[in-house]
């Protein structure tokens, strides 16, 4: 346990001056924002600026597990670790671990000082609910931290990583509503809604914004209402974040020094993302035989393997996935007339 914690230590005072960094650039932008939210002729009544704190958190637990994790891409810098005294799992923990303390701390800056700024200001806001929202808003922060963790370390590259998070960040609202398309049902497209994985926050700050906000346009309290008929998806993206983070361990535990710097081929990579983009583009567009629409799946497909293949080093597989691609949304509509 003594390693387990002095390795935390210096992970943390490695990162120290980033924390401090992305801190006080944060600090500022959320008081900036809020002052001019609070002077801006054009906006109704005064403004908490809620929505500058769930962008902050959003933009902090989205970018330190990537910050935290990518020396993990470089092979000298593994074959190094592995050799701690420290098993993988409790190495894999300290990572973790080391970046959540860092979103908590640079968070908590930002909501201390978006607090006392507003409390400084007027007396136009219930801000006891601010500190409710502080706590949930950490707990699906937590859900996004462990998400880009687990994405993160399947890739083999800095540059794939950031990809397979970006991709994934819209992937499940894009089969949501491809499935609501295809076979109209109701609660997909419903739903859909729900699958960006910001989405979570954005409807927290909405259900916050009004009660905190206590001169709120009425249009807040028709969103806070719909928002309530689904509030079983925050359960169900609290499961997300959870496996995702047992994900990470595993996946951590796993993973070779020899595979840093290699192709990426996980499951939940390229072998995924592009077919799955590349269908869903297919059936909502419902192209048939139209040659440009085809040509763009071509296109994307094609540099979606390039990329994956790092070059044009196609396999079978690749050609049979395309291919299917187009055949999808003839069968499609054959079903459809």
């Amino acid at each position: 346990m003594k390693t387990f914690y002095r390795y935390l230590v210096y992970r943390l005072k490695n990162s120290a001056i980033r924390t401090l960094i992305l801190s006080a650039l944060l600090v500022a932008v959320c008081l900036v924002g809020i002052n001019e939210c609070n002077t801006s002729r054009y906006v109704e009544g005064c403004q908490s600026g809620l929505y500058m704190l769930a962008i902050a958190l959003c933009v902090t637990a989205s970018i330190v597990p990537l910050f935290e994790l990518s020396g993990l891409k470089n092979r000298r810098n593994l074959d190094t670790l592995y050799f701690f005294p420290i098993k993988r799992s409790k190495l894999a923990l300290v990572h973790f671990v080391s970046g959540w303390i860092q979103v908590i701390v640079i968070y908590s800056f930002t909501f201390v000082a978006s607090y006392l700024w507003l409390a400084l200001q007027t007396d136009y806001f219930a801000l006891g609910y601010m500190f409710v929202y502080y706590v949930l808003s950490l707990l699906l922060a937590f859900v996004i931290y462990s998400v880009f963790s687990f994405l993160f370390i399947q890739a083999n590259t800095v540059a794939d990583g950031v990809l397979f998070c970006a991709l994934w960040i819209f992937l499940p609202a894009l089969v949501a509503v491809t499935w609501d398309f295809v076979f109209e049902y109701e609660l997909a497209g419903k739903l859909s809604g729900w699958g960006i994985l910001y989405t979570p926050m954005n409807n927290l700050t909405v259900l916050y914004q009004d009660l905190i906000e206590i001169n709120h346009p009425s249009r807040w309290d028709s969103n806070a209402e719909a928002i309530h008929e689904c509030w079983y998806m925050f359960f169900f993206w609290g499961a997300v974040g959870i496996a995702a983070a047992q994900g990470y361990v595993v996946s951590f535990v796993k993973k070779g020094a020899e595979r840093a710097g290699e192709i990426s081929n996980s499951l939940v990579g390229y072998k995924t993302l592009i077919p799955i983009y590349g269908y869903c583009y297919m059936l909502l567009t419902g192209v048939g035989f139209q040659p440009i629409l085809m040509l763009f799946y071509l296109i994307f497909m094609l540099s979606g393997y390039l990329i994956y293949r790092r070059g044009f080093k196609f396999k079978l597989i690749d050609i049979i996935t395309t291919v299917v691609g187009f055949i999808l949304p003839v069968l499609l509509l054959a079903a459809k007339g």
